[in-house]
């Protein structure tokens, strides 16, 4: 009897640390740092951008049509969100065709921002659950907006750009 409830104990232990982990981040929480692969810029981590706002989107895959209609969207608005003062970071979380999948990315939607690999969220585990969402981290590094998406629909440049201001 010990046994089962020493057992019953550790998995409701383990069901509440895991759903405590996967809890999407907050509006004012610091933004967990992480280091990711890009294209053309080699490594990348959250500390390359502090000292401006970022965009942090997650998406797919270049096969993903939500995917590439959020971000040749952002691209179009591109010079309004560096007006706004913020950079963008894009981050793939399936495209198992690694740098070929992002370079067809750029090819697709002429991408400018650095676009970023993270096979199964290892790295940004803790950012977009469903992988959908768009977050707008201030230049001290603090989330000052967590915009949802879904699978057919992303935060697109309007909704950013308000996030911005």
């Amino acid at each position: 009897m010990k046994t089962f409830s020493l057992l019953a104990s550790l998995l409701f232990a383990t069901l509440i640390v895991g759903a405590l982990s996967a809890e999407e981040l907050k509006v004012g929480a610091m933004a967990p740092n992480f280091e990711v692969e890009t294209v053309n810029e080699g490594m990348i981590k959250l500390g390359d951008f502090r000292g401006k706002k970022l965009v942090l989107a997650f998406n797919r895959a270049h096969w993903c049509p939500a995917c590439m209609k959020q971000i040749k969207d952002i691209q179009d608005n591109y010079a309004k969100i560096k007006e706004a003062g913020a950079e963008v970071l894009v981050i793939f979380r399936e495209e198992e065709d690694g740098e070929s999948g992002l370079e067809q990315v750029r090819k697709i939607t002429g991408a400018e921002f650095p676009l970023g690999l993270d096979l199964t969220a290892v790295q940004t585990r803790e950012y977009s659950q469903d992988g959908y969402s768009t977050y707008v981290i201030d230049a001290k590094g603090s989330i000052s907006q967590v915009l949802t998406g879904t699978d057919p629909e992303r935060p697109l440049a309007g909704k950013i750009l308000s996030a911005l201001k």
